[in-house]
């Protein structure tokens, strides 16, 4: 499906019949091609059971990974899928091996998902390190703890509740010289910007698909680059490369990438995540394009009514965060008007996808500062 022009995709979206959608750091609206390709599989299980199952993974899932993959700029046999990114985290958590002193360093902007996994790690001797930053000086303070006993650093490519887009690279390359491994969070980024794990050199990055991918909840993946974790911290019946043999007499480490999916995995929610990416790859300058062209819209429209902006402008992605005093009050009066979006951190979070438009942009603006003078 190549598109032209961004608003020739609002037709599979049903959601916009009725609302004004700028929720997808949220939860994302699939769109249509997407849920008949779930529904498709969903439908062969109803007609035909186990044969439709087992036809959809005779190649190992291969078909599915390989469309993620090529959005990512990885390898297939370096994509795995998993159920949200919470588990993505706690993989690499309890996969790493540990030693007393060593130390992970996070920070006070991520979403818990990044930070609470590590604190299983208290008990080994590791610290978390959750350094204290802000949108305009992220870089720098990451940097400035990262030290020889840095095991990890664990970020998000994209802040959730400040719109921030981090330099993944500048992080790295300190990561890189105290031998630090980097965890990098793309649940915000990925189908809304352009990510490449190779040219970033992250060694691990992790997506629940619902948000930016416009895939159901459920759906996910995690990138391990090659060489790293062969031995999965958690065994299940397909951790094992003779897992169809049900031998429990036997077991085999599995080497490829479903060596991380210990049962059986969602197959109608990942199926519509790999149509969701195979859309993105193919648009993936349109919407890129679109996507940080709206969020710069709303900044400064959002500015030429004096309202303060928490996102850098030259700094973001798709999530833009402006500051109101009652944010929880304000979405609710947005909501009756049928307007969606979400309080997070100081303020209210507008995240634009690559098919909204300037009108509902503007809409939106307009309406937070009407509440906002009711309000107060």
């Amino acid at each position: 499906m190549r598109l032209r022009d961004p608003r020739e995709f609002r037709e599979n979206l049903p959601v916009t019949r009725k609302y004004v959608y700028l929720n997808h750091a949220a939860v994302s609206p699939t769109p249509l091609p997407s849920l008949f390709e779930a529904y498709r599989y969903l439908y062969e299980v109803a007609n035909r059971g186990s044969i439709a199952a087992n036809e959809e993974e005779e190649d190992e899932l291969y078909h599915i990974r390989s469309k993620i993959a090529n959005l990512i700029g990885a390898y297939p046999d370096e994509i795995s899928l998993i159920p949200n990114t919470s588990y993505g985290v706690n993989l690499v958590a309890h996969g790493l091996e540990w030693k007393k002193d060593d130390n992970i360093v996070t920070d006070n902007l991520e979403f818990p998902t990044v930070v609470y996994p590590f604190l299983k790690l208290a008990k080994k001797g590791v610290k978390v390190n959750v350094v204290k930053t802000n949108p305009y000086n992220f870089e720098e303070d990451i940097i400035s703890n990262i030290n020889k006993n840095t095991r990890l650093v664990a970020i998000s490519h994209v802040s959730f509740n400040t719109g921030l887009k981090v330099d993944v690279r500048k992080i790295v390359k300190a990561a890189r010289e105290n031998d630090a491994l980097v965890l990098l969070d793309i649940i915000q980024s990925a189908g809304a910007v352009r990510i490449n794990v190779e040219e970033l050199d992250v060694d691990f990055a992790i997506a629940g698909g619902y948000k930016w991918l416009m895939s159901p909840q459920g759906s996910g993946f995690i990138y391990v680059k090659r060489g790293l974790i062969e031995d999965p911290p958690f065994y299940g019946w397909k951790t094992s490369a003779d897992y169809l043999d049900f031998n429990p007499n036997k077991f085999t480490l599995e080497k490829g990438p479903r060596r991380f999916e210990i049962g059986t995995v969602d197959i109608a929610a990942n199926l519509s995540l790999a149509k969701s990416c195979e859309i993105i790859s193919e648009n993936m300058e349109l919407i890129e394009s679109s996507v940080t062209y709206l969020s710069q819209f709303a900044i400064r429209l959002a500015k030429d009514h004096n309202m303060e902006v928490i996102t850098p402008e030259e700094k973001r992605a798709g999530i833009v965060v402006v500051k109101v005093k009652k944010p929880k009050e304000v979405v609710k009066e947005l909501l009756r008007e049928d307007i969606v979006v979400s309080p997070r951190g100081e303020g209210i979070r507008i995240s634009t996808h690559f098919y909204n438009t300037e009108e509902e942009v503007q809409k939106t603006i307009e309406k937070i500062l009407e509440i906002e003078r009711k309000l107060n």
